[in-house]
């Protein structure tokens, strides 16, 4: 035997010998981990799908409310809206807003603290999931126009998290900004039915958080590329079982495959949708920021005031212009002809804006979809010749990219939740990119443009 191969084989039998040494001491600790990700992966599963059912079913009392008891509603909106910001703002308060800034902010303190929960609870934990829990309901019932999905990956997020801190002693020496990714991947799963897409978004969050932090100050229990990914493999692999696969979350009539010839069509709509996207983002932060933090008496009157612009924009525009946007959109992707114009893309455009910077809990993730819906639905009023339902589904990839800030993991998203041919995935990649790297290219421009007009000058 050479000598090259002896130093492989007792190289091979050193790691392996280490690998039955770390398992022999730390069996008990590696089964309680593994039945830890079944149990919370279980829990979290169970408390997403009945946050997801009552939130549609209170979508749909809201749409019934302004249907049957118009008055009422100008009455009722501010009330609940009131209510849903000030749980936030009492229990939950962050100027980051109530949804998926909290995790990513939460990630960048942890670079800085890493392992320590006392500096993020406040951020990430029980009582934040409990908040947004209740919160985004109330607004919903209210007819708010915010999303179920991004609290729904919140809440995920928040209860790995949180029990694996709580349990710390008892599970393997995995650091907690791992947990944070597997709620990550059950969370998206979950509310879009969509695993792939789940394993998908954990990977673009590891990349683009190393591209931006480096993880220099981390410690060397803290994240790697591996281990979040393995973890979220495992949990989504249960998940797989506990999903019902039987019905889309987006139904979709008469559509088999998007055209290569209507692709200049896709890219005109890529180009709408990422710039709405990007002034609604912009609009919306830039305002929430401010109004939570008046600490003043008359900010009660600001969530009462924008659940009354809300309640007149249902009224005038159509419910279908509020709500998270699920039923609207299977009602378009449905119908044999095109239901909505450019009134209903107005209305739920701006109930949006206005309902997040009420200070309510919910996301944008499902709004977005909504408003690509929309969008395409209006192109293809003007353009009779192209495929309605394929110009649809471009625009619900096209918005959600980049509010979503992952690509590939929309394109993901809209194939699984519509269960669409995987085929189609390569042409929703390539729209969700140009959207997704058009809005990057905007907000660097924008930056420049604010740096050159507001430059300090000297005497």
């Amino acid at each position: 035997m050479s000598i090259a191969k002896k130093d492989l084989k007792w190289t091979l039998d050193s790691e392996s010998t280490k690998i039955s040494n770390f398992i022999s001491k730390n069996y008990l600790k590696i089964f309680f981990t593994s039945f830890f990700i079944v149990a919370i992966t279980l829990a979290s599963t169970l408390v997403i799908i009945f946050y997801c059912n009552i939130f549609y079913d209170f979508g749909d009392y809201a749409k019934e409310r302004i249907l049957k008891y118009k008055s009422l509603v100008f009455l009722t909106t501010p009330c609940f809206f009131w209510l849903s910001a000030f749980l936030c703002k009492k229990y939950a308060f962050n100027p980051y807003g109530a949804g998926l800034d909290n995790v990513t902010f939460a990630l960048k303190k942890l670079q800085k603290y890493p392992n320590n929960y006392l500096k993020v609870h406040n951020f990430i934990g029980f009582r934040i999931a409990i908040v947004i829990f209740f919160s985004s309901l109330i607004s919903t019932f209210g007819g708010g126009s915010l999303g179920r999905e991004a609290p729904s990956i919140l809440i995920a997020v928040c209860i790995f998290f949180a029990s694996a801190n709580y349990l710390k002693n008892y599970l393997s020496d995995i650091a907690l900004e791992n947990w944070i990714f597997v709620g990550y991947a059950v969370g998206i799963s979950v509310a879009f039915k969509a695993p792939l897409a789940g394993i998908i978004y954990v990977i673009e969050k590891l990349v683009r958080n190393s591209y931006q932090n480096s993880f220099k100050n981390f410690s060397s229990n803290s994240l790697n590329f591996a281990l979040p990914i393995f973890l979220s493999a495992f949990a989504l692999i249960i998940i797989n079982f506990l999903l019902d696969k039987s019905c889309a979350l987006y139904l979709v009539k008469n559509f088999k495959s998007f055209g290569f010839y209507d692709f200049k069509h896709y890219i005109i709509i890529a180009l709408i949708c990422s710039s709405l996207a990007y002034l609604l983002l912009t609009i919306a932060k830039f305002f929430y920021i401010n109004f939570i933090k008046i600490d003043k008496w008359f900010w009660h009157l600001i969530p009462i005031l924008f659940g009354l612009i809300v309640a007149f924009i249902g009224l005038y525009y159509g419910i279908f212009s509020i709500g998270g946007g699920i039923r609207s959109v299977n009602e378009a992707l449905t119908s044999d002809k095109i239901i909505y114009n450019f009134n209903e893309l107005i209305g739920r455009y701006f109930s949006t804006i206005f309902t997040y910077i009420s200070g309510n809990a919910g996301g944008l993730v499902a709004p977005a979809i909504a408003l690509g819906n929309l969008v395409g639905s209006v192109y293809a009023e003007f353009n009779s010749n192209a495929d309605s339902k394929a110009l649809m589904l471009i625009g619900m990839v096209a918005f959600l990219s980049p509010v979503l800030g992952a690509p590939l993991s929309s394109a993901m998203v809209i194939v699984e939740s519509t269960k669409m041919a995987l085929s189609n995935f390569l042409i929703l990649t390539i729209i969700s990119s140009i959207s997704f790297f058009t809005v990057l290219i905007i907000q660097k421009l924008s930056s420049k443009i604010r740096v050159k007009l507001f430059k300090p000058t000297t005497n």
